[in-house]
Order: C-alpha cells, then sequence, then structure tokens
C-alpha cells in the first residue's frame, strides 16, 4: 500500500511541477531560520494571518517568543507557558514560524511507542527518504505527553539555550490529541531543526506545546512527503548584520531536549 501511495505522490509531483497554483502545495513554507531565534531576535514581523496564506498545518513561536505555535486544520493557536491554549488572531506576529498545505501521502497503522525517541525510530523506519521534507499528523490516545513551552520575554532578550533552563513543562495521561511537525534533512542545519520538531494540542484545544516525551499506543500515523522548501528571509537591521553559518547543532540539541 505504501509503494502505492508513494508513485501517485511522484505522479501528481511531476504533473503539477511549475504551476503557480501549486506553488506552496507539497511545499514547507518557512518563515526567518532557527539561527536567527537562537540568536536572540524574537522580534515578530510577519503575521498569521499572512503564515495561514501558506498553510495549514505547523508550528513556530510568537513575537517576544510567547509562546508556542501551533497551527492545525487552518487554525493559529498558542501554547501559553502556563500550559493552556488559546486561539490566536490574524494580526498576531511571527519571528519564526514553518507550515505547510497538509495531504497525507503515507498512513502507518498501529504505531506504538513507548517513548519519543522510540517514535522517532518508528517513524524514520517507514520514511521512503531522508532527503525530503516530511509533515505529520497523528490524531489518537496518548498514554502520556510532556510538552513545554516558554514565557514572554523582555528586552534585553536572553538567548534561547538560558531561557529553556527554567521552560515551564507539562504533563498529561491518557489524553486525546494530535501530534503536529515536521521532519528536516540534515543538510538544512543552518536554517531548521534536522530530524523531527513536533507540537502537540489536547483535542479540545485548551493545552499543548512543545513535545519532550510521549507514550501511544496502536494509533495512525499520517504522513504528508514534501520534496520542497521555501524560505522568506527577515530584511530587517538585526537580521541582515548578523553572523550565520556558525555551526549551532549543539544550541540546537539543547533547546530541543
Amino acid at each position: 500500500m505504501q509503494r502505492f501511495l508513494l508513485i501517485g505522490w511522484l505522479a501528481l509531483a511531476l504533473i503539477g511541477r511549475g504551476r503557480a497554483a501549486d506553488y506552496d502545495h507539497d511545499t514547507l513554507f518557512q518563515y526567518s531560520t532557527l539561527p536567527a531565534l537562537l540568536a536572540g531576535l524574537y522580534d515578530g514581523e510577519w503575521t498569521c494571518g499572512e503564515i495561514l496564506r501558506h498553510g495549514d498545518l505547523g508550528l513556530g513561536t510568537f513575537d517576544a517568543l510567547d509562546g508556542e505555535m501551533i497551527v492545525l486544520a487552518g487554525h493559529c493557536y498558542r501554547a501559553r507557558s502556563d500550559g493552556h491554549v488559546t486561539p490566536v488572531s490574524d494580526t498576531e506576529t511571527t519571528p519564526f514560524a514553518c507550515v505547510t498545505f497538509f495531504k497525507p501521502d503515507l498512513v502507518l497503522s498501529n504505531v506504538t511507542a513507548g517513548s519519543l525517541q522510540e517514535l522517532i525510530a518508528v517513524l524514520d523506519r517507514q520514511l521512503p527518504s531522508a532527503n525530503v521534507f516530511f509533515a505529520l499528523r497523528l490524531e489518537g490516545v496518548f498514554g502520556f505527553v510532556k510538552t513545554r513551552s516558554v514565557p514572554h520575554q523582555t528586552k534585553p532578550y536572553r538567548l534561547l539555550t538560558e531561557i529553556v533552563k527554567t521552560q515551564p513543562m507539562f504533563e498529561w495521561r491518557g489524553v486525546r490529541g494530535t501530534l503536529l511537525g515536521f521532519r528536516c534533512p540534515t543538510f538544512v542545519s543552518e536554517l531548521n531543526v534536522t530530524g523531527w520538531h513536533l507540537h502537540f494540542v489536547t483535542a479540545d484545544h485548551t493545552g499543548g506545546g512543545h513535545v519532550l516525551d510521549l507514550r501511544l499506543t496502536n494509533q495512525i500515523a499520517a504522513l504528508d512527503i514534501t520534496p520542497a522548501i521555501r524560505v522568506v528571509l527577515s530584511t530587517n537591521t538585526a537580521f541582515l548584520k548578523l553572523r550565520l553559518g556558525v555551526d549551532s547543532s549543539e544550541a540546537v540539541k539543547r533547546v530541543e531536549k
């Protein structure tokens, strides 16, 4: 079944290549870069309304690092630093976000994992390639989910590696919700998190955040093969003067885990 789905996806990709109407489909759209965020550039520039024009599923953060962004079914939510999730207006701004129009190409059944690392291993074994992007949407009942969010920051901004040392963390057990996010290839390490970057929101959209750990049994995972990336960079003075190209892998590990 997975082979037939992959062949169908390849055929559609070839047919649709170059058509303006499909520009943001099968594409990971990203505003700014992770290294810019690691460097403390937290001022929001793009609005959430602008981000939603480029995708209906995704993640990111908000102006002044005010919570974790969750984009699901075309709606934008904020996981606040108290663990609660609230809807976000189109006028809110973001310093970093990535989205795609989600349409599953692969469906994995009976997904079971005793930890986040085990889930990552399960997913990676099923991927047809490690050299393209993947979006994930997994809806179901989770035995356990551990998340984090970060509080609103004030200037002068501290670095993200310092902020996460005291990050608030939250736990749910026996909770229904949605796990979503992206897998990026290793060669885009100076743009985004490589490997899996996942956020979670409860089914009633009242709780969630950046995923640190989880457990799940016999759930169904949908994957969208995404062979293109479109990155829009900031043009503000702070970004233009930023020294990029420095290895940020260790900083990313500290921030993500």
